[in-house]
């Protein structure tokens, strides 16, 4: 079971504004990144394969909310780390903290992800809230309340 994941990535040229500095919207994409490389860390994946997984137990992951605070900016070319933590499971929904950090030790950033488990109904094609499967829930756990409360560098 996991609780935490990190990712480090470089600054590309085409994630800064004219100053070279990280576009706060790209904050999104660099939350939905750490999310999806934490999925695949664990085996499974925010889009299941019908080919592997029989189609009417497959699930997706929208998310239903999604925030980020700024603390210090990121620049092009500079190394940073995302950390994710899982703040929250409950029965339909994964809330995450995702944190960056300079390679310095700086808190850059902390954002949060509310992911709900969803399944399409095949009559209607809507999307529909269910219980995250076992298969799921058996890899994920909450992080220690410690580590959502003290911002510390996961150097």
């Amino acid at each position: 079971m996991s609780f935490r994941h990190t990712l480090t990535e470089r600054v590309q040229f085409a994630d800064t504004d004219m100053a070279g500095i990280v576009h706060f919207s790209n904050f999104f994409r660099y939350m939905e990144r750490v999310e999806h490389d934490f999925f695949r860390s664990l085996e499974l994946s925010i889009r299941e394969d019908p080919a592997k997984i029989p189609e009417a137990e497959c699930v997706g992951w929208p998310r239903v909310h999604a925030s980020c605070d700024y603390k210090a900016p990121l620049f092009f070319e500079e190394q940073f780390t995302m950390e994710l933590l899982v703040e929250e499971v409950r029965s339909k929904t994964v809330r995450y903290m995702i944190r960056f950090w300079k390679l310095t030790g700086e808190l850059c950033a902390e954002g949060r992800i509310i992911a709900a488990c969803v399944r399409r109904d095949p009559a209607t094609g809507k999307m529909k809230a269910v219980e995250i499967p076992s298969r799921c829930l058996a890899k994920i756990q909450t992080a220690p309340s410690e580590l959502l409360t003290s911002a510390v560098s996961p150097k």
